[in-house]
């Protein structure tokens, strides 16, 4: 609230979803009692082997391919196998763990919320998600061998060998099987009802679908509930600070090392907090989800990375999926409120086509019709095509007006009338500006919401080059924030920063008045009031990373 924002600039057009060799059936061995069955199904399974026994750790979509998985590991090891653990409730990884039971009955585990989940898609959902997800995999075409994710997608509706869940966890959960110690850990992302598998003696992660060589689905055209993405990136810090030197993702391959883990895992949530702090910039500029999604592009380092290619998720989809999950389907347009049914404006679109005339006169007739709803759809159509032209937007607000006569409800009345006032110049709306907000209510504010909203004003298209640690301290809270500015995107972490080439040392009061521009930086250094490392002029660079001020 603190901050008007800026137009986010597109960086850099992204590049064509590379060629990736999505393999063939079988068992990797990326570590010793490490195996990965990958190209049996749409998603990988992954068995660790203990001195007693195996740890399985998801089951494919379906009893054929698990079969075949099953066989192709017992021709390599022979352990019994002393628990099954799924990673979530999608099909291609829990409709197959049934034949992991055939041998006699073992431990099922899962998140707490998974059961749930399965309900649904069994349940509730069952016919439309099958059916919207057999065209998003192409499962009845024969000429599909990539699926983005995996090369195949073997589900059939009288295949499914379900094991449902009788372990359930809600935090971090030691589980003790085979021998192993081994570490379930919530991560929820992709869904809300993600397991990370950790092996500590190993530092050996399983990722479940929060990371895998392809850009992320922050939202699915399947369909799906609204996918909360800065959970997710919390999730993939998670991730990070464990320091694992095997990372498994349940599909597409292993990352090996170290180095090579943090790299993918720090880029990949960078990229899913840039598309949702840019999103959200410009949602508070007013502009719609289309609009977003047509303009905004990734940082270069970004949209050139092999994990961030549009192979199953892209970037438009992500933005529409964001922005509805914060303010739901409408954008803002009144002509959306009370569109005409399906048959009738295609009807009508096909007159139009036919009629031989220009949208001008078009939107004329339908005005002296009294067609108020088609002549708002059609009225905007022209002010988007001519953004200058003073007779699309006189036009647009008298279309506004007739719907805003004729409707009973306040709420459509009241943002059609408001609209085509804004329109004829009548109304200008702007967000409060940032010094009228009172300091009482400044003060107010809790410290950790405050700077969860400083990222979502990162100019971005400044600080794509920026390598920037700042370390906060809040002595009268006795806390410490580090903020990582880096390639366009602003990590906020509750700890210190050692390496902290910039460090600001206030009240958090202080620190809020200061953003909110109660409070002078000068003025708190003259009085003792603020302690920086550097001369004030890093502290004014830092602050003009991010939108402030007003229009």
């Amino acid at each position: 609230m603190w901050f008007l924002l800026a137009c986010s600039q597109a960086v850099v057009e992204p590049s064509p979803p590379r060629d990736i060799a999505l393999p063939t059936a079988q068992i990797l061995r990326p570590m010793p009692d490490v195996a990965v069955g990958i190209g049996y199904g749409l998603a990988n399974v992954v068995v660790l082997e203990g001195p007693e026994g195996a740890v399985v750790v998801d089951s494919l979509e379906g009893a054929t391919p698990a079969r075949e998985l099953l066989a192709a590991w017992r021709a390599e090891r022979s352990l019994p196998i002393a628990a099954l653990v799924l990673t979530h409730n999608h099909p291609d990884h829990s409709f197959g763990g049934g034949v992991f039971l055939e041998e006699g009955p073992i431990p099922v585990w899962a998140h707490e919320k998974t059961p749930v989940e399965l309900g649904k898609l069994v349940n509730i959902l069952r016919d439309v998600i099958q059916v919207r997800s057999t065209r998003m995999f192409g499962t009845l075409l024969e000429d599909v061998h990539d699926r983005g994710i995996g090369a195949q997608l073997r589900y059939k509706a009288e295949d499914v060998a379900l094991a449902w869940p009788d372990h359930l966890v809600s935090g971090p959960t030691p589980l003790r099987a085979g021998g192993l110690e081994l570490e379930l850990i919530p991560i929820p992302g992709e869904t809300d009802d993600h397991l990370a598998v950790w092996w500590p003696e190993r530092k050996v992660l399983i990722a479940g679908d929060d990371i895998y060589e392809a850009f992320p689905n922050l939202y699915t055209i399947r369909g799906t509930a609204y996918r909360d993405v800065m959970t997710w990136v919390e999730s993939l810090d998670r991730m990070r600070d464990l320091g694992a030197e095997l990372l498994i993702p349940m599909h597409t391959g292993p990352i090996v090392g170290a180095a090579q883990v943090e790299e993918t895992l720090r880029i990949y949530r960078d990229a899913i907090q840039f598309v949702h702090d840019q999103t959200v910039r410009q949602m508070n500029k007013g502009r719609s989800a289309y609009e977003i999604a047509a303009s905004l592009r990734l940082p270069a380092a970004m949209a050139r990375h092999p994990y961030l290619q549009e192979r199953y998720g892209k970037l438009a989809w992500c933005v529409r999926g964001i922005y509805s999950g914060y303010l739901g389907w409408f954008d803002g347009d009144p002509a959306d409120l009370e569109p005409l049914p399906p048959p009738e404006r295609a009807r009508r679109y096909m007159a139009a086509f036919s009629a031989g005339r220009g949208l001008p006169e078009q939107v004329e007739e339908a005005l002296a019709a009294g067609q108020w709803s088609w002549a708002a759809e059609l009225a905007m159509l022209w002010q988007q095509a001519e953004p200058e032209e003073e007779r699309a937007r006189r036009a647009r607000a008298q279309a506004l007006e007739g719907m805003a006569k004729e409707a009973q409800n306040p709420n459509l009345k009241n943002w059609a009338r408001t609209t085509a006032a804004e329109l004829r110049g009548e109304l200008l709306l702007k967000p409060t500006a940032v010094e009228r907000n009172p300091v009482a209510l400044i003060d107010s504010l809790p410290i950790d919401g405050f700077l969860r909203g400083l990222p979502t004003r990162l100019r971005a298209e400044d600080a794509e080059a920026v390598d920037l640690k700042v370390e906060l301290t809040f002595p009268d809270l006795s806390r410490s924030y580090s903020l990582h500015i880096r390639g366009g995107v602003a990590e906020l972490r509750q700890r210190p920063s050692p390496a902290a080439s910039l460090r600001i040392q206030t009240s958090a009061q202080n620190f809020k008045r200061l953003l909110a521009k109660k409070a002078s930086a000068l003025r708190l250094l003259a009085d003792g009031d603020l302690e920086l490392s550097g001369d004030p002029s890093s502290l004014v660079a830092f602050l003009r990373l991010f939108d402030a001020g007003t229009d």
